[in-house]
């Protein structure tokens, strides 16, 4: 079977006319017919608006690319290299920083 409009069928259409007909009568469906037709224009106008203000505000602001990410890394590590240098100097030293084995007991003199 092959839908009609909007997957609706001729008959379905068709009930719907006859039910329009019969609420609003043959006087008032040209009126209410354009003032639909109106409505609808209307919401496709600011649709399009929204649209074309929307597509404006996009494509006004590009958005920024880094031209050459590897060379961001490169200097976001030597940065992080130079700072962990600086700190490592500035950290006092003792004379006996190694670790000691605990198993190894301590010499005496006799």
């Amino acid at each position: 079977m092959v839908d009609g409009f909007l997957g609706i069928g001729f008959w379905e259409i068709l009930l719907v006319f006859v039910v329009i007909m019969a609420l609003l009568g043959p006087r008032r469906l040209p009126e209410i017919a354009g003032r639909l037709g109106t409505l609808l224009r209307r919401l496709k106008m600011a649709s399009y608006d929204l649209t074309s203000a929307l597509t404006k505000e996009v494509e006004g602001t590009p958005l920024k690319q880094d031209e050459n990410p590897l060379s961001s890394i490169k200097q976001a590590a030597s940065d992080l290299k130079s700072s962990l240098t600086r700190e490592v100097k500035d950290t006092p030293q003792k004379e006996d920083d190694s670790p000691r084995d605990e198993a190894e007991e301590p010499k005496t003199e006799e």
